[in-house]
This record gives C-alpha cells, sequence and structure tokens, in this order.
C-alpha cells in the first residue's frame, strides 16, 4: 500500500498479503482482517499491507441516490448498479467505484486464508472462511467493469464487493445477502463536465528550460485557480477553448507563444491568463471593455488572431439584470442565493450544449496588438463577500 501517494480520498479492496485476508480501503481508512482460527476473526488498520491484485480508485466526490430493494444477491447488486449508472449517464465502458451504505436483513461474507503452509493462518483444506450477520448496517465498497472479469471481478461477474460493518468490527468479502426495500443509499463518483473540458498545453519544463512540457488542464484545474465555479468561468472556458482550437489545430497549445485581451470581466480574465499563459507584466495580457466580444486571442509566432463571442440569446437576461444589482449592492442574501441558482442553471446548460451553438468564433485579419496596460477595473466577485445568509 506505500506505492499509493494519493491516499486522501482512496477507496480499494483486494486480498491481504499471501491471501492471508482481506483489505478494503474507505476514504483513505485501510483495513484489513484475518481468519485463522475457526469461527474467529480480527480486524486492524495499516498502511503496512501488501496485496497479490488490488483495485483502487481516488474519488473526493460521489453522487448519492436512492437504491430502491430488495436486494437478494450480489448479482442484485450488480444489476442495480448497472441500471442506476447508466439511467444516469455514466459510462458502463469505464470501471467505476460504487458504494451502498443501509442496514441489511441478512448477510455473508468471506475472509481468504492462506494456500500454503509456510505462511501464517495456513489451515489445510481451507481456502476461506466465512461469517454470517442479521440485520446488521454498514456499507459495501464495491468495483463495477465489465472488462476485467477474472483480473479484479469474478469470472462470471462484473463486480467486486467488500463489506464493512457500521462499527467497524468486522470486514469481508461479501457473499450474500438479503435484505427489504431499504432504505439504501447508492454512491457513485461524481461526474465530471458532460462535454470534454480538457486543453492540451505545451510549456518549458523548467525555469530555464526547453519546450515541450505537455499537460492536460481543465475545467476544475480553472476552477481551482479562479476560487469557484461560475458561469462566467464556465464561458470563459468553453470560448477559449473553441478559439485556442482555431489557433493550434493540431491540438496543442503552446502557452509561451499565445497573448491575449480580455474583457474585465475576472471569470474571463483569469480564463485568460490560466488557459493562455499571457501575463500583464509581459506585455502578453491586457484587459479591455472596448474590445468586440470576449476575448482577442493571438499566436505570436504568425500574426493569427480570432475574436470570440457569445451568441446573442444564449444567456438568460435575468442574470445580467441581477448581476448588474449585486454589484451595486442592491440584492439581499436571498436575492443573491437565487442568483447564484440561476447562474449555476446556466452553467449546467452551457457543459451540456455544443459549444459550437454558443460561441462564434471570428478571425481578424488585421489586428495590431497594442497593450493597454490599465489597473482600475471592479473585482466584482468580491463584492459582496461579506453579505448576511439568507434567512
Amino acid at each position: 500500500m506505500d506505492t499509493l501517494s494519493n491516499k486522501s480520498h482512496l477507496y480499494g479492496t483486494g486480498p491481504y498479503d499471501k491471501m492471508k485476508g482481506e483489505i478494503t480501503i474507505v476514504n483513505g481508512s485501510p483495513y484489513y482482517a484475518s481468519a485463522f482460527v475457526e469461527g474467529e476473526y480480527r480486524i486492524g488498520q495499516s498502511w503496512n499491507l501488501r496485496s497479490p491484485f488490488f483495485v483502487y480508485a481516488n474519488v473526493p466526490e460521489w453522487e448519492v441516490f436512492e437504491l430502491r430493494g430488495p436486494i437478494n444477491s450480489v448479482g442484485d447488486i450488480q444489476q442495480k448498479v448497472a441500471v442506476l449508472a447508466k439511467e444516469q449517464g455514466y459510462d458502463l465502458d469505464l470501471p467505476f467505484a460504487f458504494r451502498v451504505t443501509g442496514t441489511f436483513e441478512s448477510l455473508t461474507a468471506h475472509i481468504v486464508t492462506p494456500r500454503i503452509p509456510d505462511v501464517e493462518g495456513y489451515r489445510e483444506g481451507i481456502k476461506s472462511q466465512k461469517f454470517a450477520f442479521d440485520h446488521v448496517a454498514g456499507e459495501i465498497v464495491g468495483f463495477y467493469s465489465e472488462s476485467h472479469q477474472g483480473i479484479f471481478t469474478g469470472s462470471n461477474s462484473f463486480v467486486h464487493v467488500h463489506f464493512l460493518k457500521e462499527d467497524r468490527i468486522f470486514m469481508g468479502h461479501l457473499d450474500d445477502i438479503g435484505s427489504g426495500n431499504g432504505p439504501f443509499k447508492l454512491y457513485l463518483p461524481k461526474k465530471k463536465t458532460k462535454i470534454g473540458t480538457e486543453i492540451r498545453v505545451n510549456d518549458t519544463d523548467f525555469s530555464k528550460g526547453r519546450l515541450g512540457h505537455t499537460q492536460d488542464i481543465d475545467l476544475d484545474d480553472l476552477a481551482k485557480f479562479h476560487g469557484h465555479l461560475c458561469d462566467g468561468l464556465v464561458v470563459g472556458h468553453l470560448g477559449l477553448q473553441q478559439a485556442l482550437q482555431a489557433l493550434y489545430p493540431d491540438g496543442v497549445v503552446d502557452r509561451t507563444n499565445t497573448r491575449i485581451v480580455s474583457k474585465s470581466s475576472p471569470c474571463l480574465a483569469d480564463a485568460s491568463t490560466y488557459l493562455t499563459g499571457a501575463r500583464y507584466q509581459y506585455g502578453t495580457f491586457f484587459v479591455s471593455d472596448h474590445i468586440d466580444g470576449l476575448f482577442i486571442v493571438q499566436r505570436i509566432d504568425n500574426g493569427q488572431t480570432f475574436s470570440v463571442h457569445l451568441n446573442k440569446g444564449v444567456k438568460p437576461g435575468i442574470i445580467d439584470k441581477m448581476g448588474s444589482r449585486a454589484i451595486k449592492g442592491e440584492l439581499d442574501g436571498c436575492e443573491l442565493d437565487r442568483l447564484k441558482t440561476l447562474e449555476d442553471d446556466f452553467s449546467k446548460t452551457l457543459l451540456a450544449s455544443d459549444p459550437k451553438n454558443i460561441f462564434t468564433v471570428v478571425e481578424l485579419g488585421n489586428f495590431k496588438w497594442n497593450p493597454i496596460l490599465e489597473n482600475n477595473f471592479t473585482k466584482t466577485d468580491i463584492l459582496n463577500k461579506h453579505m448576511k445568509p439568507c434567512k
């Protein structure tokens, strides 16, 4: 387990050491269980563990769904997870982790035991030991894949599932289960944005280095840089994505060779500097509210230039109306909450739409780079930071 560097939101399942038991990791907490004596088991926590095979995922956020019963087998879990995941737009061609929580009427789980005499806990002819529980609360940690049968799922199954009791005093590989109608909760990894928001960029490889360090950045990365995800940031990211694809048709954006003019919106300005590498102090980035469109972006080597426009009628007018009032301090806490809901809904619409229907990218044949370096714009996204909550 010491080879897994990112443990903060880690989930995983596999056998312990040389089939000495089971390992389950739940939200970065590692549990191991062994059954060396007939009818007895022991459980502990440690990162000083090994496994002959292990399946794991880092899941910082989960989507939570109601899972209707009954659940009377591991096959039922597989079927219900697959149906609900497909309904919610998850890609069943890709492996994913899942969790099921609740109280189960009956449950049987096994703990594997060593297969060779020189391993601690070996008992001749015994490959595992089963433990049964009635009316037991806990968490099922599983992995779904239609491509890993015989690798980390059984040869006739698409799931590998472990069970951890709510009180954390038992853990094992789930065999059988019986339940009523619940309630149960199914947790699926929170999906990333619905359209591809990745942009591949090329930078130098160290402080005095050579060009050639390529990496993918996406909307989630931009949101961390900016401080929050909002409709303006989504507009900026998707609009610039279209322009940069036009400037760099090979799909790799040279951030050492790009400069940009942005409208003064904090969201648009942050999208500009993060995605293009342009900076105020080097004369490759400036802000102007007099440009036509959201951005003007240019390749330095050949002068090719594009402007980016949000098409008319795409953005609901009420957002700009309420936004103008918010800048003037005219919205109370409840109205600010309503504005946030409107913006969040608009972001979801943008991310579910084809950007080509949202933006117009126009090539500018005679654009002359003439930076006007002003620093007196209002940072509008911090004006209401001390507003009291809605009552």
